[in-house]
């Protein structure tokens, strides 16, 4: 048996903090009702192989802002097992065409695309939303077909949420 390869690199991430002072259940409820979803039937649109018809679903559900909601975690309601619920939430936020097109370049890609923003109430009754930037986390893959992606990305993820702070 032989033993696996293992490579580790240090990088440089740049991490964005944004606060506000709209409350959390504006800032959520924006995020929510102007982003679309991969629903259910996206995804078997990709289970079915209908390409063409997913590529349409998929340009539709990423909107006017060019992301879709792939997924919601709500930290917050978890935070009961120490007490009480508190205003928490994780999405995943991408477009799946973009994140195609730098998988052609390199797989690994994968493992930030959908990208993650983190929501949450803050101590001064505002809120903040918190993101590493999609352009350094890319960045380590050295590619410029990627880093274009990247920081289309960084664009449509800003303008996203400043909206949804203002």
């Amino acid at each position: 048996m032989s033993s696996p390869s293992v490579e580790e690199k240090p990088l440089s991430i740049v991490h964005v903090k944004m606060t506000t002072p709209r409350p959390y259940s504006h800032v959520t409820r924006f995020i929510e009702s102007h982003l679309g979803r991969l629903t259910d039937s996206i995804r078997r649109l990709a289970e079915q192989r209908e390409t063409e018809q997913l590529r349409a679903a998929l340009a539709r559900a990423a909107g006017i802002y060019g992301l879709a909601l792939h997924y919601t975690a709500a930290h917050g309601r978890l935070l009961q097992l120490e007490g009480a619920e508190q205003p928490l939430v994780a999405y995943s936020i991408g477009n799946v065409l973009l994140s195609e097109q730098m998988a052609k370049v390199d797989f690994a890609t994968g493992l930030y695309a959908p990208l993650r923003v983190v929501i949450y109430g803050n101590a001064e009754g505002g809120t903040t939303l918190e993101y590493d930037k999609p352009s350094s986390l890319f960045g380590q893959f050295q590619d410029p077909r990627i880093d274009a992606v990247a920081a289309t990305l960084d664009s449509r993820l800003d303008t996203l949420l400043r909206a949804a702070a203002t």
